[in-house]
């Protein structure tokens, strides 16, 4: 087992022997993000080692077999493999797997039920981790439980790397950062993200899906005050579960930000019309509940405002087309909301729900590579606040575009970019939090967007506006 040095936690650099260990690397997703780094590699600075680690030794090498059979250029594109057996159970050999590696990349999920001795073994030896995950309950759990180890290590733990929640978190980061390069002391109130998406959940998202259940008791009732109504129920969970648990989340003085994210996260389940997209309507996007907590936990950590608020909405017909139909769209839209709370109902449906995603997306299973290729997301963010002196600018709108499937090309992407923002980019890194967790726009902010922005694979498309709040404008205006 690797020794530590005493100052920090953090493996000896003479004893690390891989840089990106992809845990979980059986899975799906998995396969996904083993094809990026590939097709990465030969624009790396440096050959890195990635390391396939599971509980599965003979799937494991498999994986390794297939990929050094297929790929005869593997010893040129800055890339070598190896393999790392590791049950989430065995605690010792998480340490040992966490101990030889600089950064983790975090596949196994449901996460609540088979990662937190992942986070756990980081948290103490100092490793830098990433994850794919959207289970916000567990990433504030894992925050509380590991936070004081993870401050002594000097490991950076960053959940949410992927499609959840990378899209929605940097798009709003840049488009704060737009707006304050024009306004230094801009203090943001609002922000919107509207998505426009075409691809197919996997087995595992929907099995994650399927077990994340709301705590009604904590909804409603505040254990922190002898158990009294809250004055705004959580939607699902607390606004606030991502942020720092004492300077923050346990914090009174915050109870006015949770009461205000509460509320926005209601407001939110309603459709509405849009002036940008000529009274075009949207709908709450799917992953809003689970992104509008990293957003709002990046407000608080890097001071957007103190008053901000943040929407996620989401344009069944694409933008273009709801830009063209206007309010003709409210139909359609409403059809496809009243289709995705149907299936979101029957996720939650004992029996009925297991039987359903044994047979129909049992895990490690997804769209095939010629669909995942024929996906796409797209981003319009959207940030206001208060009119400066001069009455100059008050907006900035941020587009992003990334191709391929959102739940494998697109979360591979940003997570293995995450990864590689930690591993070659570490001395670039904005200043790491009191307890070395946080979101992506906090701990990798502008690292990570450049890098996204200047990748040979896949490069994603960046568009930066900021005008003045009483000019009313079109979406296609400030895009195309």
């Amino acid at each position: 087992m690797a020794t530590t040095t005493p100052s920090t936690g953090r493996p000896n650099e003479s004893e690390i022997e891989t840089d990106i260990t992809i845990y979980g690397a059986t899975s799906f997703v998995a396969r996904h993000i083993l094809m990026y780094l590939k097709d990465v590699g030969p624009s790396l600075p440096r050959k890195l080692t990635i390391t396939l680690a599971g509980r599965n030794e003979s799937k494991l090498q498999k994986i390794l077999q297939d990929n050094n059979n297929t790929d005869t250029s593997n010893s040129n594109n800055n890339i070598s493999l190896d393999i790392f057996v590791a049950e989430s159970t065995d605690a010792p050999a998480l340490h040992t797997m966490a101990s030889r590696t600089r950064t983790i990349i975090n596949c196994a999920g449901p996460f609540e039920k088979y990662s937190s001795g992942v986070v756990k073994a980081c948290a103490d030896t100092g490793c830098d981790y990433t994850d794919i995950t959207g289970e916000v309950h567990w990433v504030g759990a894992m925050r509380v439980k590991y936070g004081t180890a993870a401050a002594k290590s000097g490991a950076r733990i960053i959940s949410l790397c992927g499609f959840d929640s990378v899209p929605s978190d940097l798009s709003i980061f840049a488009a704060v950062q737009a707006l304050r390069a024009k306004v230094p002391d801009a203090q943001v109130e609002t922000a919107r993200t509207w998505h426009s998406v075409f691809g197919m959940a996997g087995g595992g998202t929907l099995a994650t899906m399927h077990q994340m259940q709301p705590d009604i008791g904590r909804c409603f009732l505040d254990s922190s005050n002898n158990n009294s109504l809250r004055p705004v129920p959580f939607m699902l969970f607390d606004p606030l579960v991502l942020t720092h648990p004492e300077t923050v989340r346990f914090n009174p003085d915050h109870q006015d930000d949770r009461n205000r994210m509460a509320l926005a996260e209601w407001w939110n389940l309603l459709p509405y019309p849009h002036t940008i997209f000529k009274q075009g309507v949207s709908i709450p996007f799917f992953m809003g509940v689970c992104n509008s907590k990293v957003v709002h936990a990046s407000a608080l950590a890097l001071n957007y405002g103190p008053n901000i608020s943040y929407y996620e909405r989401f344009l069944p017909l694409g933008f273009e087309l709801t830009l063209g139909f206007g309010l003709f769209s409210t139909i359609p839209s409403l059809i496809i909301l009243f289709a995705i709370a149907m299936g979101g109902l029957i996720l939650q449906i004992p029996i009925l729900s297991d039987l359903l995603l044994k047979v129909f997306a049992p895990p490690g299973t997804g769209a095939s590579d010629e669909m995942c290729a024929k996906g796409h997301a797209e981003v319009y963010a959207e940030v206001k606040a208060p009119l400066s002196v001069a009455g100059k600018v008050s907006c900035a709108n941020v587009y992003m575009e990334f191709q391929g499937d959102p739940g494998n090309m697109v979360t591979a992407q940003c997570v293995v970019e995450s990864a590689l923002s930690l591993v070659l980019d570490r001395d670039n890194l904005p200043p790491r939090s009191k307890d070395g967790f946080g979101t992506p726009a906090e701990l990798l902010g502008p690292v990570l967007l450049q890098r996204l922005r200047n990748t040979k694979v896949r490069p994603v498309t960046v568009k930066t506006n900021v005008r003045k709040s009483e000019r009313e404008h079109e979406y296609k205006v400030y895009i195309f």
